[in-house]
This record gives C-alpha cells, sequence and structure tokens, in this order.
C-alpha cells in the first residue's frame, strides 16, 4: 500500500461501480453512497507458494503484520489493472505487466470495491527493491505456513486465505465467471457416485433403457459394482464428475461413455478410452445407434476416429443399434 499522503486523490465511484467525476481526499472521512478502488496482487510462483510481505510496524492499519504479495488503493485516474501494476513496482520494484488482464475476483467493503488479481511468475526475491515506507521483508509461504502465520495472529486474517491457493494452484474465469479446472482422469471411486449420478441425469434422454427410476437405481448399482473391480473411469473437474466410461475388460466392451455437455470437445472421451485401453487385451466392442438415428451422428463419429469400425446390427433395449470394433 502506498504510503498515505494528504494530497493523494482517489476517484469516486457509484454503487455500480461508475466514476462520478468527483475526486477524495485520501484520510478524510468518504461520504455516505460513495466508494473508491482498492486492489490487491497475489503473487505466486512455481510450487504454489503464495509471495507475503511484512508490514513496518510504523504503518497504520494492521502494522508489523504479514500481508498479501501487494496491495493498496486506487489514485485518481487509475484504471484497476494500472493501479495494481503501479503498486507492484511502489512495493516491491517489480515490473508487471497486467494489460488486457481484468480481477479474478471483486471483494466489496464498506466503502468501495477490492480488486485481486492472481499472477504466477517465479519472482527472485533477493533483487526486489522494498519500498522502505511500507514492507519490512518478503517471503514464499505454502498453504499451511500461510494458514499456521493467520492462525498464530501474525497474518492479517484474510477469512479466504486458503482458497486463494486453490485459485493460484489451478483456477481461471473467463468473461462469463465460469470456472475452468484442470483435469484429471481417473478410475471413479465411490466418493464421485452422487456426482456420477448428477451426471448421467444430465445426458440420460441419449441412453435406451435409462427412462425410469428403477433403471436408474439398477444402473447405479452396476455403476457401483464396476467402481469395486476398477473397471469405471471418469474424468474430474475438482470434484465434479465431467466425463463417465464403463468398460468389461473380461467381454473387452465398452459398457457406456459420456460427457457433459460444456466440457464437451476437450478430448475428454478421447483420454477415457486411451486410459481403458491400457487394462484390454484383444479386439474392444462397443454399441451405439446406427446410421440413420440421428442421435449416432456424434458418438459413430468420434468411434471411427479412433479407429472403431462399423460392424453387425443388433437390438439393445428395444433400440435398433450397430457394433463398432476397433480391431488390436
Amino acid at each position: 500500500m502506498t504510503e498515505k499522503r494528504e494530497d493523494e486523490f482517489w476517484d469516486v465511484y457509484t454503487e455500480e461501480r461508475i466514476r462520478t467525476g468527483r475526486l477524495h481526499r485520501r484520510g478524510e472521512r468518504m461520504k455516505e453512497g460513495d466508494y473508491h478502488l482498492v486492489v490487491h496482487v497475489c503473487i505466486f510462483n512455481s510450487k504454489n507458494q503464495l509471495l507475503i510481505q511484512q508490514r513496518q510496524p510504523f504503518k497504520k492499519g494492521w502494522p508489523n503484520l504479514w500481508d498479501l504479495s501487494v496491495g493498496g488503493s486506487a489514485v485518481a485516474g487509475d484504471s484497476s489493472a494500472r493501479a495494481a501494476e503501479r503498486e507492484v513496482w511502489e512495493e516491491l520494484g517489480l515490473k508487471l505487466d497486467l494489460s488486457g488482464k481484468r480481477p479474478n475476483f471483486t471483494m466489496n467493503f464498506s466503502d468501495g470495491f477490492d480488486d485481486y488479481y492472481i499472477v504466477r511468475q517465479d519472482v527472485d526475491i533477493e533483487k526486489l527493491r522494498l519500498q522502505e515506507e511500507e514492507v519490512q521483508r518478503v517471503r514464499w509461504v505454502e498453504r499451511e505456513e500461510a494458514l499456521r502465520m493467520r492462525e498464530a495472529g501474525i497474518m492479517i486474517p484474510y477469512w479466504f486465505l486458503e482458497q486463494l491457493f486453490e485459485i493460484g494452484d489451478v483456477h481461471t474465469f473467463d468473461a462469463h465467471g465460469d470456472r475452468r479446472q484442470q483435469l484429471q482422469i481417473g478410475f471413479a471411486a465411490y466418493s464421485h457416485l452422487e456426482s456420477w449420478m448428477n451426471l448421467v441425469e444430465i445426458v440420460r434422454w441419449n441412453f435406451p433403457g435409462l427412462e425410469t427410476e428403477s433403471a436408474m437405481e439398477d444402473y447405479k448399482r452396476t455403476v457401483v459394482k464396476n467402481m469395486k473391480r476398477k473397471s469405471a473411469i471418469c474424468a474430474l473437474d475438482g470434484n465434479i464428475v465431467v466425463g463417465i466410461l464403463l468398460f468389461s475388460e473380461k467381454h473387452r466392451m465398452i459398457g457406456c461413455i459420456a460427457v457433459h455437455p460444456e466440457y464437451r470437445r476437450k478430448d475428454i472421451a478421447t483420454k477415457m478410452v486411451q486410459m481403458m485401453l491400457k487394462y484390454m487385451d484383444g479386439d474392444v466392442r462397443v454399441e451405439t445407434f446406427r446410421e440413420e438415428d440421428e442421435r449416432g451422428a456424434a458418438p459413430r463419429a468420434f468411434y471411427q476416429s479412433l479407429g472403431f469400425v462399423p460392424g453387425e446390427l443388433g437390438m439393445a433395449e428395444g433400440h435398433p443399434v450397430q457394433e463398432f470394433v476397433l480391431k488390436r
């Protein structure tokens, strides 16, 4: 945070975060209904350690406590990103280019808006130029140490400190606020069952035989059996199941495969099949809709892209299907 100076002015915003064109002198009490902008920058290295700073003991507001990497008020004329760049330069002597980057999230407080930027950069702290009026020293900390320091009363008590490490580790947010996380493919465990079935509820219309609640309960029992014998594969976004695959090693067949509609075109189905093939010998079979059924267009194209070839025609759950075979 920059040194409090009587000649420092802030832009005044409305509750809707619109600049009013008026200025507020720092140090004076803000009028009711007036708001100003604050920024924080949280710098994580490639080990997901957070760079923290210790505030000077003579600083007003949380003196001598450890804080996030950088924080301070935007001055008049600053955009949010420009304020963040300026604060990092002033406090740490580190140049950042945040042009085109928006805050990862914003916290509202009584007098304004606090924008938080998550930055990943391996910084050599020995080369930083610390602002003597603001910062005693800096260090890298892992999540457990940061939480310990907060509990010990030597770090500013940010209630969302643990969540910061989760965002710094794997999360980004797009223009619509959608949460995306690095996907994990692996064997499904019983703890994934509820989320698995939640996905099935979304796509059940595309699976003949799952029209009734009784059929869904039977399917659920089948999933549990497959989980126990390591023949259930899922794709996870955090704890959310976004892809599912059941297979039979004995019969060398894919029982079912599905991907969440909002996670398609990310090669999830391909990666699940690739994992399955590591545990299968010989030819692999799967049944899907016939060519004349519009529901078969996407799965047929997918299987053929993996090298499956059309095979025999048949019936499944009263629906006409066609077998596809991957010859190995």
